[in-house]
C-alpha cells in the first residue's frame, strides 16, 4: 500500500516525468553545444559521461551497422555532424528507460514478496 495520495502520487509522477525529460534535453542540448563549438578537447568526456552508460549501449549496437554500411565512425573525423547530439540524447533517453526498468522491477518483486507473506 502507498502511503501517498492519489493528487500526491500524481504530482510525484509528474515531476518524476518531468526530470527524465529536462535530463534527456538538458544532454542533448549540451552535446549540440559541444558540435558547434567544434568539439573541443576539454568537453569530449564530460560529454560521455553524461550519457553513459546509454551512450555505449547504442554505439554498441550501431557500430556493426555503420560498418556494414560503409562509415567507420572511429575513423577519427571531427566535422560537424549532427547525428552525434542526437546519440547523447538517445543515449541519456537509453539510461531513462534503464531507471525505469529498474524502478518498476523493484515494485514488481516488493509487490510479489508482500504478497507471499
Amino acid at each position: 500500500m502507498s502511503t501517498l495520495g492519489p493528487s500526491s502520487r500524481t504530482r510525484l509522477v509528474s515531476r518524476t516525468r518531468l526530470v527524465a525529460i529536462g535530463y534527456v534535453g538538458l544532454v542533448t542540448l549540451a552535446a549540440l553545444a559541444y558540435e558547434l563549438a567544434g568539439q573541443p578537447e576539454a568537453g569530449e568526456a564530460a560529454m560521455t559521461l553524461a550519457a553513459w552508460p546509454g551512450v555505449i549501449i547504442l554505439l554498441v549496437m550501431l557500430y556493426p551497422l555503420a560498418v556494414l554500411l560503409g562509415d567507420d565512425p572511429l575513423s577519427g573525423e571531427t566535422a560537424f555532424n549532427l547525428l552525434a547530439p542526437l546519440l547523447h540524447g538517445a543515449g541519456a533517453l537509453v539510461n531513462v528507460l534503464i531507471v525505469w526498468g529498474v524502478i518498476a522491477f523493484a515494485r514488481h518483486f516488493k509487490a510479489e514478496y508482500s504478497g507471499s507473506r
